[in-house]
């Protein structure tokens, strides 16, 4: 037992360098005091040790609960910030073992390695390992999800399949957007299914029932404090408010209500013309509840989608940008820090790209597991951009992009030595 251990541990003593990095980067750049939405999560992880999750009297419900439960332990015992955060590069490390092992199934050792170095040096990753946020435990889920989901495929193992479906469930808990993201799967595998009876889309589709059964005991919990069905958060209003601004300069991306309070003013060349647009609405607004407030922000912004089509697709258009390229912003100046994002997304687009076209050149046959990651990543693509698209939100599909580029080019390798067998 104890050399099977040894093994195990020897297999993965690769990541070492990159446990390594995690750790100087959390000691040299991590902040100390709370900043951006860790004062949030925080605070839910708080509520939890208390029983609850949010006021019920004026409910609050800005993210799911996945990430605040997995914190709530060390937060019941007062533990230092940093030490919470290690939380982060251990998620992150666990979640390139399961990204590994699911490249394992066709990559050699070597080419594995190589595409889970990419993964794990990252930079937007890295960025956000800093905080107190949920984009490293949303690394883990998806990755867990990716791996269990492509060993059920080999191994048609309904176990194996149950475990996916938890892996994408509790993702949903930890980014909201993906408990639309699993209805909208279902609903196209079940129409695929209904048209093909075919029986490899029933382990899909009880992954995703699976999944959103997951979802319900807090979908329950959002009725009881709100009275509304299938309410999963009280921010959608403000940003869908936000991306379909009708004034010029602005690019449909979320702003603080706090800049048009004057409380923060870093990020903007021009809060003057935020407060302008936008203070008579907002103030007006101040005194309702977080529920009531999400319903006029969602009032006042399909008054705005009607009003200027044409502005909310150039919105639309800037979203997916900013998905991919974490550019343009409202009033905001341009930075060298933005190459950051751009340079190294740039090669991920490009690849992305190639390895679609390198599917349809050849005409590869796609097994089922990759066609439902691929859906899930389309479903995904297309809601952040029609919500807030930015790079940090991009994250959690990283690995399955990856996986779908390292799935691609291996098939073209294979489709070339064919082709070469062919002429001999």
């Amino acid at each position: 037992m104890s050399q099977t251990k040894n093994s195990t541990l020897k297999a993965y003593l690769f990541l070492v360098p990159l446990a390594l990095i995690y750790i100087l980067a959390l000691v040299v750049f991590s902040n100390h005091e709370i900043v951006a939405d860790e004062g949030r999560y925080i605070e839910y992880a708080t509520n939890l040790t208390h029983g609850f999750y949010t006021d019920t009297e004026n409910p609050s419900l800005r993210n799911g609960p996945g990430y605040p439960l997995l914190i709530s332990p060390l937060v019941l015992f007062d533990a230092p910030y940093f030490v919470i955060k290690i939380f982060n590069p251990i998620m992150i490390l666990l979640g390139l073992v399961l990204f590994f092992k699911t490249l394992r199934f066709f990559l050699s050792k070597k080419k594995a390695i190589i595409i889970t170095y990419i993964l794990g040096l990252y930079p937007v990753l890295i960025k956000w390992m800093l905080y107190m946020h949920s984009e490293s435990l949303a690394i883990f889920l998806i990755c867990g999800f990716l791996y269990f989901l492509t060993k059920s495929y080999h191994q048609k193992s309904k176990t194996t399949v149950f475990i996916a479906a938890s892996f994408l469930g509790y993702l949903a808990l930890t980014k909201v957007i993906f408990g639309y993201v699993i209805l909208a799967t279902l609903f196209f595998c079940l129409i695929a299914f209904i048209v093909k009876r075919s029986s490899k889309l029933k382990d899909s589709l009880l992954l995703l029932i699976v999944s959103f059964a997951f979802c319900i005991p807090y979908l329950i919990y959002t009725y009881n404090v709100t009275n509304k069905v299938f309410y999963w958060g009280s921010q959608s209003g403000e940003i869908l408010y936000w991306r379909s601004t009708p004034f010029p300069q602005e690019h449909g991306d979320w702003i603080s209500s706090d800049v048009v309070y004057g409380k923060n003013n870093v990020d903007y060349f021009d809060t003057s013309s935020i407060i302008k647009n936008h203070g008579a609405f907002i103030k007006g607004i101040d005194s309702l509840k977080f529920i009531e407030k999400d319903d006029k922000y969602k009032e006042k912004a399909i008054e705005n989608i009607k009003n200027h089509p044409i502005k909310y697709f150039q919105n639309t258009i800037s979203s997916g940008l900013r998905l991919f390229f974490n550019y343009p912003y409202s009033y905001t100046p341009q930075k060298v820090t933005s190459y950051f994002y751009i340079l190294p997304n740039m090669f991920l687009v490009v690849f992305l790209i190639l390895a679609i076209l390198v599917l349809f050149r050849f005409k590869i046959k796609i097994p089922i597991n990759i066609v439902l990651v691929a859906l899930i990543s389309i479903i995904f693509i297309g809601g952040l951009t029609l919500s807030d698209g930015r790079v940090r939100h991009l994250l959690p599909i990283v690995p399955i992009l990856l996986f779908f580029i390292s799935y691609a080019f291996k098939n073209l390798q294979e489709q070339k030595l064919k082709l070469e067998q062919n002429k001999n």
